[in-house]
């Protein structure tokens, strides 16, 4: 059933939406780009078809045309390893780069398709790799280009005007890169540092639930959600029984071990069914259940009471008491809502405790 997400849960999706955003570009522009190379062998093939025909095989970049069809094949079918991948496709395009050198200059061909490419290629090392590996991945580009030439011996002076045009246009084009790429990720750091003090502030310090303000909010958003889209809902209050006794007896250290062994249930038991646990002050702990009916709740309730009490907390015997409420419809608000779930808690505590109500 659909429920309305929690403030740290919108969090935590915000700072994952944002990740997944970089990935999928990622993996687009791999599919842009790759899929863009490999129409561009086909047309230049032909528009320009190499004399005789047969010697198409022997071309490099039919071969990079291919590594790169196969990459594309591979991010589509394992993105998870896109990094290795285009690592692997690089390579081979590395390869390819020390073959086509020689060719290029013993035809005396235009350098211009050369130089899109692998500026095209430095842009996407940056991308996915980062700034760090990016600007490595360029330099080994940039040595490798100039070794190669090296190996061939004396260019003419146009040859040699047009290769050191191409090879001071990669480095700035790296340079501009690894500049972009830097800003990019150092704004990502700070977008995750800021979503991660926010979300410390919202959070109990010692039981790592919600605090008691973060939950009041989610009681809020909770109960809109279900007066819009008039959905059930359901709230549990539970109190750790005789908690001042394990202070007074135990210390508090004890006492804090307990309070953070109790809130580790709750959230362990409810979280995987959408459940939202709050700490509300001292040893008193909320649990709200968007899209859950009474019935169910005290099932729930019952489920909690059994967790804490069936096996020892910071090696001492703990029972709690737990009062549930249910959404009434439009007229009821947050404080009649668990107002009544305090009662049916107070309810269960004169009733014995180690209860539900």
């Amino acid at each position: 059933m659909t429920r309305p997400l929690g403030c740290c849960e919108f969090m935590d999706r915000r700072k994952s939406s944002l990740q997944n955003r970089l990935f999928r570009s990622q993996q687009y522009v791999v599919y842009a780009a790759g899929l863009t190379y490999v129409l561009f062998v086909l047309l230049v093939t032909l528009v320009d078809p190499p004399v005789p025909f047969s010697h198409v095989l022997q071309t490099p970049r039919l071969g990079v045309a291919l590594v790169v069809l196969v990459a594309c094949l591979a991010v589509w079918a394992a993105p998870q390893w896109l990094r290795w991948i285009y690592l692997l496709a690089y390579g081979g395009g590395l390869l390819s780069l020390i073959f086509e050198v020689p060719h290029l200059l013993a035809s005396e061909s235009n350098l211009l398709q050369l130089y899109v490419w692998q500026s095209v290629n430095v842009l996407i090392s940056f991308l996915i790799l980062g700034s760090r590996v990016g600007m490595g991945v360029s330099l080994l580009t940039l040595l490798t280009l100039l070794g190669t030439l090296s190996l061939q011996g004396p260019l003419r002076q146009a040859q040699l005007v047009d290769w050191m045009t191409v090879c001071l246009t990669l480095a700035i084009t790296a340079y501009i890169s690894h500049l972009v790429m830097v800003f990019i990720e150092g704004n990502l750091l700070v977008h995750q540092q800021d979503q991660g003090k926010l979300l410390a502030a919202r959070q109990d310090a010692l039981t790592m639930v919600y605090g008691r303000g973060a939950i009041e909010e989610e009681l809020e958003r909770a109960m809109g959600y279900s007066r819009r889209h008039n959905t059930p809902m359901s709230v549990i209050v539970t109190d750790i029984d005789h908690f001042k006794s394990v202070n007074d007896r135990y210390g508090h250290a004890t006492g804090d071990d307990v309070l953070r062994a109790v809130a580790k249930r709750l959230r362990r038991t409810v979280g995987g069914g959408g459940g939202v646990v709050g700490r509300w002050g001292g040893e008193e702990f909320i649990v709200l259940l968007p899209g859950v009916a009474k019935p169910d709740a005290q099932a729930v309730a019952e489920r909690l009471r059994r967790e804490i009490c069936d096996q020892p907390l910071a090696d001492l015997n703990v029972t709690a008491s737990f009062g549930v409420a249910s959404y009434r419809g439009a007229n009821d608000t947050t404080d009649q809502l668990f107002g009544r779930a305090d009662q049916a808690m107070y309810e269960a505590k004169n009733a014995g405790r180690n209860a539900v109500r």
